[in-house]
């Protein structure tokens, strides 16, 4: 409503131009006529008031396009950010739910890239290139038709270099979109680099390798660059065109009007008026090539951000238990194969773990420790067998729930750019602070923050980057045990931390987890000794089961490993 409005507001000056024209012309006949000055006095007077009131109606016709201009566009840019802001929720949310192998074969570089630099393309298209579009449309339905009731023949040879131009404009519209999609794939590449770079600085400073790090990423931009370039040559010469077309089309209505005028067919101020719907029509008949290249780029940003979207989370609860979870873990046959790189994991895993009761998962570097984890937590599915907790198929629980009954320290620790408090927190947000002081005593970490200049307050850095190695993985394990889990999990997360404060670490989740099961998974035979029952795992496959002063007595894989950390330790 608000384009229509503004619309016809402009056509009105254009009518009021010929008006003007042939009152003039009518005005300086009549005066160069007549001989009686007051009659002449008159006619003069009479122009300028008729000048004014002209002049006065142009003016009032100006502002309020401009004011109805202002509404169609604050309506576009608010309706189109609003589009946006719930898209990118809606994107974010989806990343949310999908499995712990999409993000293993997906950078986090290209993850950001179309989340942000495509949506930005898509906002382009929900404010701009709608809002100018639609203006288009709508002066040409409005305008054209009026142009063809004045003079048909002069409308014909005015809007000729217009179709020309709309032409040209769908030829190009499939090279622009496929330089777009280059584009956007270059500036994925180009950010992926730069996040891997700045993630691994450390890395990259101790070996003394920023100067390659520079060639590559001056490289990278080159390659983006040249992208951009091949896109923006085609907008460089399409536009002087454009704009050579439109000077064409007023070239032909001065000089087509100019013999309808001399055929009596038209007049001058018809000809002024004409001139007028022209550059009416040059901006939007202009602005056909930009919106263009918006809805061609956002059309490639919108391929891009689907591909993610219609990628299924296929880990899902079937029937969506909320039972009280008591700890009893049991693998049947249970068989596993990583998607993204096709290695076998697990192979035919068989073994139960009562409720309440503390399992050591032992093996080398590579036989499917970390695997059993992933599998509980439900970060992978099984391909084969059946894992059961309280006997109840681990398909059946509600994805949330289960995890919510489990306390995870992953091998690899990830800390929050935030305080130390609220990464202890983060397991439970609801925690209170004397809740927080006791997980942080669990984990043998209070006395160190107590240390620190701002103690909880302390920010421990992107990734944890300000704290040791030990101190990460205490802090994790006190956000783990602030959950009082009924599962805890404790993935090769003391291999940073001495001796003597792991074993402080273990009698303290001894003492607190009572009646909760407990799964240590190590490469080490020392803190597995704790556990009532230890597993052992070579290539994927269970060798052997039982207690450490049985496992010993059986001289096989666990007495090896033992026998060979003792040595090492020993010198």
């Amino acid at each position: 409503m608000f384009t229509i409005v503004a619309n016809f507001l402009s056509i009105i000056p254009a009518r009021l131009i010929k008006h003007t024209f042939e009152l003039v012309q009518e005005s300086i006949t009549d005066y160069q006529t007549l001989t009686d000055a007051n009659l002449q006095a008159t006619t003069y007077d009479r122009l300028v008031r008729s000048l004014l009131i002209y002049g006065g109606l142009m003016l009032l016709a100006a502002i309020f396009r401009g004011l109805f201009f202002f509404l169609t566009r604050w309506t576009i840019m608010v309706v189109g950010k609003r589009v946006e802001y719930e898209l990118k929720n809606e994107i974010y949310a989806h990343y949310q739910t999908l499995p712990l192998s999409f993000y293993r074969s997906n950078s986090t570089g290209d993850l950001m890239a179309r989340i942000s630099e495509d949506m930005n393309q898509v906002g382009m298209y929900l404010g701009p290139a709608i809002g100018y579009g639609l203006n288009t449309v709508v002066i040409f339905l409005m305008l054209i038709p009026y142009m063809l009731m004045i003079n048909a023949r002069l409308t014909l040879y005015a809007v000729l270099p217009t179709l020309l131009l709309a032409a040209g404009t769908y030829h190009i519209g499939a090279f622009m979109k496929e330089r777009s999609e280059a584009i956007q794939r270059k500036l994925s590449g180009l950010i992926t680099f730069v996040q891997e770079s700045f993630s691994g600085i450390g890395v990259l400073q101790a070996f003394a390798r920023e100067a390659g790090f520079t060639k590559v990423f001056s490289k990278e931009c080159d390659a983006y660059k040249t992208s951009f370039l091949r896109l923006t040559s085609i907008n460089a010469m399409f536009f002087p065109a454009a704009k050579s077309i439109i000077g064409l089309g007023v070239v032909l209505v001065v000089f087509v009007g100019g013999q309808e005028v001399i055929q009596g067919r038209s007049t001058p101020g018809n000809i002024a008026e004409f001139v007028m719907y022209l550059n009416l029509l040059g901006w939007p008949t202009f602005a056909v090539s930009w919106i263009n290249n918006i809805v061609r780029r956002a059309a490639a940003s919108q391929k891009r951000i689907n591909e993610f979207l219609q990628e299924k989370n296929l880990i899902f609860s079937k029937k969506a238990l909320r039972s009280p979870i008591k700890g009893h873990i049991s693998f049947e046959n249970v068989s596993f194969t990583y998607p993204n790189s096709g290695v076998r994991a697990l192979q035919s895993v068989t073994f139960e773990v009562a409720a309440g009761t503390r399992v050591a998962i032992i093996g080398a570097t590579g036989a499917g420790k970390s695997t059993i984890t992933h599998l509980i937590s439900r970060l992978y599915d099984a391909g084969a067998g059946e894992i059961a907790i309280d006997g109840v198929p681990i398909q059946d629980y509600a994805v949330p729930f289960l995890r919510q009954q489990l306390g995870y320290v992953p091998q690899d620790v990830f800390l929050f750019s935030d305080t130390l408090k609220n990464n202890i927190a983060w397991g439970k947000p609801e925690a209170t602070n004397a809740q927080i002081i006791e997980a942080a005593q669990l984990a043998s970490i209070y006395e160190s923050i107590q240390q620190f200049p701002q103690q909880m307050e302390t920010m421990v850095g992107e990734r944890g980057v300000t704290l040791s190695g030990g101190q990460k993985q205490r802090i994790a394990i006190a956000r783990a045990l602030i959950r009082t889990p009924k599962i805890l999990i404790l993935d090769d997360c003391l291999s940073a931390v001495d001796t003597q404060t792991a074993s402080n670490i273990l009698r303290n989740i001894e003492e607190a987890m009572q009646g909760s099961t407990v799964l240590f998974i190590s490469h080490r035979v020392s803190s597995p000794q704790l556990a009532d029952r230890i597993l052992v795992l070579e290539a994927g496959e269970l060798v052997e089961q039982g207690t450490h002063k049985d496992l010993l007595a059986h001289r096989g894989a666990y007495y090896a490993l033992y026998r060979q950390q003792q040595r090492r330790y020993a010198k």
